[in-house]
């Protein structure tokens, strides 16, 4: 075998895990989220390397040389150039070569989502101000599916929605019994799989042990604050910081990829910046995320919750302390671009997932546009996939109808998409952007977020806008 032929069965073989491609819509996914768009040939070429067995990868390129009639040694070229570029992506996600194409949601046209996760169940140990799911009162009315449905709904997830990775949620998930079982399952069909969590049962049980047995891939711990009085007084729960991070040290150190994630609420804004030297020094970290507080459920019992522009002129000084400890910061919240670019910052960012990048299922099978969502644009275990993910109320997201009207001039409405729609439902305005009000188009917006796009926040209506 050539040179070209070992290196493309060498890096297919060593990527393996990493990469996933989709010929329906063109899509490459480094996992767990990394998303890049390519032609059709780089499509066809790469997805019969991945998808033959190891150590004949190669094989791919004789067969796409001889399907289009062109030398062997051309499209061995191109095959090493896609691989490198993989590569290049795998080493450093910010650098992004000319070869392939990445977009935030809503920028490109993509059929299938990019995510997945399930809501195991709405039950938990705790009781945090801003859970946008009213955990843990929900678990007692919504009960959750049983282990045969679960593992219905990730087949679903695998064959139907094409989603490589998925992530099990709550509440807390590992409250079920049969977590263990749900994850090894995952893993057994070929799932990359992450789990959320507050940590406690990993904290105060040998949990971490059985789920690193069981193929766990990764998993994110919510901590509220690197102050214990302050954690523990936003989850509603005395001593639960010490669980919580004792439960995030064992899962790190089984090797299983772990990371906290902070939810800004006004109850820990004025300590979040403590929060970096606490991730570096005390847990290790390269990373963390953050996120703002997404006004339902709880948080809906807060009118004074922060806002975006609070949030603007906080994430400079969060940012120059991550800086300042030596760990980067990654923001998940969809932004205004017209507030703060939070890519021209370069902590991330992308515009609203809900029925586009993500797909979202809570406990009893409903398709949610997101987790923060009341109802469901339909139900997994009664229902066709397609059929629920094309659907009018579906596309009504997918296609960021909800971008608010005052948006319409902006050169940047089809990049941030106005943020969060749920964020616009209950500030009933949108004075916030600065630009103004447009009556009639606003009269129409909230038309169709009512009868077009239907589900309302947790706890809340839809037309209150």
């Amino acid at each position: 075998m050539d040179n070209y032929g070992q290196f493309v069965n060498q890096i297919v073989d060593s990527t393996r895990d990493y990469v996933f491609v989709r010929d329906e819509d063109g899509v490459l996914i480094i996992k767990p989220n990394k998303v890049h768009y390519l032609n059709r040939t780089g499509v066809e070429l790469l997805g019969k390397m991945y998808s033959l067995p190891q150590g004949q990868s190669y094989l791919a390129v004789k067969d796409v040389a001889s399907n289009y009639g062109v030398k062997e040694e051309d499209v061995a070229k191109d095959a090493r150039r896609l691989l490198e570029t993989i590569l290049e992506l795998l080493k450093s996600p910010e650098c992004m070569p000319v070869q392939i194409k990445t977009t935030s949601f809503g920028s490109h046209k993509r059929e299938l989502p990019v995510l997945s996760e399930i809501a195991l169940t709405y039950r938990c140990q705790n009781k945090c101000v801003f859970c946008y799911a009213s955990s843990p009162e929900r678990g007692k009315a919504l009960p959750g599916m049983t282990t045969d449905q679960v593992k219905k709904v990730l087949l679903t997830i695998k064959n139907d929605a094409r989603v490589p990775t998925v992530s099990l949620t709550g509440g807390e998930p590992t409250l079920r019994k049969d977590i263990v079982e749900i994850v090894s399952y995952a893993k057994s069909i070929g799932l990359r799989v992450n789990l959320i969590t507050n940590g406690i049962m990993c904290g105060v049980t040998d949990l971490p042990y059985r789920l690193k047995e069981a193929g766990l891939d990764s998993a994110q711990v919510s901590l509220e604050s690197s102050v214990p009085e302050v954690h523990d007084r936003v989850v509603g729960h005395p001593m639960a910081f010490r669980k919580t991070v004792d439960g995030f040290k064992k899962l790190k150190s089984l090797g299983i990829h772990t990371h906290i994630n902070t939810t800004i609420c006004k109850d820990n804004i004025g300590y979040v910046d403590q929060l970096p030297k606490f991730a570096k020094e005390e847990l290790g970290l390269e990373y963390q995320s953050m996120n703002m507080v997404i006004r339902t459920g709880h948080a809906q019992d807060h009118p004074d919750e922060v806002g975006y522009t609070e949030i603007a002129r906080m994430l400079p000084k969060i940012k120059s302390e991550c800086k300042k400890a030596g760990i980067k910061l990654v923001w998940y919240s969809p932004m205004p671009y017209c507030i703060i670019n939070t890519v021209a910052e370069g902590i991330g960012g992308t515009s609203c997932a809900a029925s586009d990048g993500l797909l979202s299922v809570a406990p009893d099978g409903s398709v949610l546009p997101c987790s923060s969502f009341e109802n469901g644009v339909g139900n997994i275990l009664r229902e066709n996939f397609r059929d629920i993910w094309f659907n009018r109320q579906s596309l009504y997201f997918r296609k960021k109808e909800f971008v608010p009207p005052v948006c319409s001039d902006c050169d940047k409405k089809n990049i941030c998409c106005g943020a969060c729609p749920l964020y616009w439902d209950n500030r009933g305005c949108f004075d916030e952007l600065g630009r103004g009000r447009k009556i009639i188009p606003e009269l129409i917006w909230k038309a169709k977020r009512k009868y077009v796009g239907k589900s309302r926040p947790v706890g809340g209506v839809a037309d209150e806008a």
